[in-house]
């Protein structure tokens, strides 16, 4: 390209501007901003045979592989660049995405092989780094080395991939070449699988969205509707603003097919399917003059030729649109202009993701400086501190408190739920009903306190029979100890699920907590999170072992009877049997003034001197009850269920966060330093290893710094 257009693009100031702006956007792809931002950029697309690779030899000067069928299988980014000095060319890759075509976190421009100067070597080369693209499983080194039968052969071996999304860059320099850049991009596939065909189109169809030149190379030999290269262009620029077609193959109109020329006369000079930027006509070396060798400068001289002599071309005023040379400096002039106006978008885009980076290397956690087993120690003592403050509970560390005492109390209302049934009638009548199976509001007990008996109503029959039955070497009237001891443990049979209930609902709000915090302590080192995860189960199931044990001891005693809180046992004795023989006097429904009867009776006894009575005494007036050997023994038995009961409810959940919840928190430190080994002789590289960064924070924390 060396005539007088291109020297004088090449060496004015406004040449100068348009260098500097190619090698921004240049750097900008070579780390994989393209991802984040929308780049500017020229894309070369084309049916397949449709002149595409001879409109890219004409604009670069070198010779690209040809093959019959398809033979672009991955973008080619050229980037050329006028020089005073030699002709060099430098073949990269640009490894922007995995072998699923999932885009790269860290994406690598690299260097593949050594600088070229002899332009006979870059159409090898080309089909080499093409090769390496294609198997990116074989190190790129492995390719450069290559022959053409052998690349050939390579292309076969099983696992090579169709296409590729990854980049083979071309760097040209030299003082024949006018700066500027281009993609080019797969040919587009008419006859193949659908698969494939929509793999091609969907590979084309995203690099030309956005702030992207559309050249589209349209063969002079097909009919323009038929190209489906020009359908694609327009889905994503339906205004025709960024697309610019480049027709081929003119010397292939035959001289009999004038109408054929005239349409794409017309077409030239924007009479039909009219774009912002117009069309372009080149005409490039045919087979012959290719294998001569033809020279850059030839080729370009007998396309002027061409164009001056040919009708009805020679004829056109818009001269300026025909030949490489025209088409060249258009597209350098486009493509300055379009980065130059969207520059100060890309700064404010640029800007964005930098402040976005900023604030994502805030949330970082700084480097560890500290000697490695010195820092877990404090780790582990921050580790046991927290834990120990949830266990003792506070404003904003309640969260374990809150959980326990709600299990514990459903643990209470499970037990009070065991109190026997007892009902002072002989047998199911109607006055059942009228029983209540609790003893007043001194007592914390009644349907609104949850002391309400699940348990199946015992009669008095029931009791005489079970009386009766444990009678064996004693007087007629008396009543065995172990009878009244097999009520006892009646009601106890569901005290030890309940227990064990009570404790997995405390275990798991604790293991959960736990949990919670080391997450928060120790996400940053996963190895050191993973190894405390199997401690903390091993403490827990250590002290589970311990506490259900206790539970186990504490309950099989409930089952043998006794207290000396006499007391208390005596007081709630009078005040059941009371109760029963009040329902046996009644025997009927009570009245609506009832309860202002035995008021006026107290209140008449108390006048008479005899201070303090209750209802209860009252009941004590009944006569003698042909019952009342069995009422005697539901009195005593159900009093003792108070006395029994009580004691559980609290010593259950003290057991269970003595020997359990706060066992774990006093052992926790003390016990992960010794599993950790903390103080061994290779305490450090054990640590060390312990602290080894999340890839993934190393990897955000390398491309937030542009290591990448």
């Amino acid at each position: 390209m060396g005539d007088a257009t291109a020297l004088e693009l090449s060496s004015s100031g406004y040449a100068s501007r348009r260098k500097e702006l190619l090698q921004l956007v240049k750097q900008l792809r070579a780390i994989g901003a393209q991802a984040e931002l929308d780049l500017p950029c020229v894309a070369v697309i084309g049916n397949q045979s449709a002149g595409k690779s001879s409109v890219v030899e004409a604009i670069s000067g070198i010779k690209v592989p040809r093959d019959a069928g398809t033979c672009t299988r991955c973008p080619m980014e050229c980037r050329l660049s006028s020089s005073d000095g030699p002709w060099v060319c430098q073949i990269s890759i640009r490894w922007e995405f995995d072998d699923k075509g999932k885009r790269k976190d860290d994406v690598q421009e690299v260097a593949f092989g050594a600088p070229l100067t002899n332009k006979g070597d870059v159409e090898l080369a080309l089909r080499r780094a093409q090769a390496a693209v294609l198997n990116p499983t074989i190190p790129s080194s492995k390719f450069l080395v290559l022959s053409a039968e052998d690349l050939r052969k390579k292309g076969q071996v099983p696992g090579t991939l169709p296409f590729s999304r990854n980049v083979v860059c071309v760097d040209l320099a030299g003082p024949d070449l006018t700066d500027l850049s281009f993609i080019d991009l797969p040919g587009i596939i008419q006859n193949a699988d659908e698969e494939i065909v929509h793999l091609v189109e969907d590979l084309v169809v995203s690099h030309i969205k956005g702030n992207c030149l559309i050249l589209v190379a349209l063969p002079m030999t097909d009919d323009i509707e038929n190209q489906k290269a020009l359908r694609l262009a327009a889905g994503v620029d339906p205004q025709g603003r960024r697309t610019i077609g480049v027709l081929t193959k003119p010397d292939m109109l035959t001289s009999g097919a004038t109408k054929s020329r005239e349409l794409w006369l017309d077409v030239i000079e924007g009479r039909r399917h009219p774009t912002l930027h117009g069309y372009y006509c080149t005409r490039q070396p045919d087979d012959a003059e290719r294998s001569n060798d033809i020279s850059a400068a030839d080729a370009r001289k007998a396309e002027s030729e061409f164009f001056a002599k040919t009708a009805p071309w020679a004829r056109s005023p818009h001269q300026n649109r025909f030949g490489t040379v025209n088409l060249v400096a258009t597209l350098s002039r486009l493509l300055t202009q379009l980065i130059n106006d969207i520059l100060p978008t890309l700064d404010t885009e640029a800007k964005a993701c930098l402040q976005a980076c900023d604030k994502e290397l805030a949330t970082l956690p700084q480097p560890i400086e500290a000697e490695p087993a010195t820092y877990v120690l404090g780790l582990i003592t921050a580790f046991a501190t927290e834990v120990q403050r949830y266990v003792q509970g506070g404003v904003d560390s309640g969260r374990l408190i809150h959980e326990n005492r709600h299990a514990f109390h459903e643990f209470k209302i499970s037990i009070r739920r065991t109190a026997p049934n007892f009902v002072p009638y002989d047998r199911a009548s109607s006055a059942v009903a009228q029983f209540h199976n609790f003893i007043g509001d001194d007592e914390d007990e009644g349907e609104a306190e949850g002391l309400v008996s699940a348990q199946s109503p015992v009669y008095l029959m029931d009791m005489r029979q079970h009386i009766e039955k444990s009678i064996t070497r004693e007087l007629p009237d008396d009543v065995p100890f172990p009878c009244k001891v097999s009520l006892i443990q009646a009601f106890q049979t569901t005290w030890n699920s309940s227990a064990i209930w009570c404790f997995q609902r405390v275990q798991q709000s604790t293991v959960n907590l736990l949990h919670d915090l080391l997450k928060i302590q120790f996400s940053r080192y996963e190895p050191l999170l993973r190894q405390l995860r199997f401690f903390l189960t091993e403490l827990v199931n250590k002290h589970e072992a311990i506490c259900i044990e206790r539970l186990g001891e504490i309950l099989q005693i409930e089952s043998e009877p006794f207290t000396q809180n006499g007391h208390y046992y005596d007081s709630c004795r009078d005040k059941w049997l009371a109760k029963y023989k009040d329902a046996r006097a009644r025997k009927a429904p009570v009245s609506d003034g009832h309860e202002e009867k035995i008021n006026a009776a107290l209140a008449a006894l108390a006048n008479l001197g005899y201070d303090g009575l209750t209802a209860e005494d009252l009941g004590k007036l009944n006569p003698p009850d042909e019952f009342i050997r069995e009422i005697n023994v539901m009195a005593q038995v159900r009093a003792y269920f108070q006395v029994s009961y009580k004691r559980v409810i609290d010593n259950v959940p003290l057991l269970i966060d003595h020997k359990f919840v706060r066992a774990i928190a006093k052992e926790l430190q003390a016990f992960l330093i010794l599993k950790l080994g903390l103080g061994t002789a290779n305490a450090s590289s054990r640590c060390a290893a312990y602290l080894a960064e999340d890839p993934s924070v190393v990897v955000r924390l390398g491309l937030g710094l542009g290591l990448g």
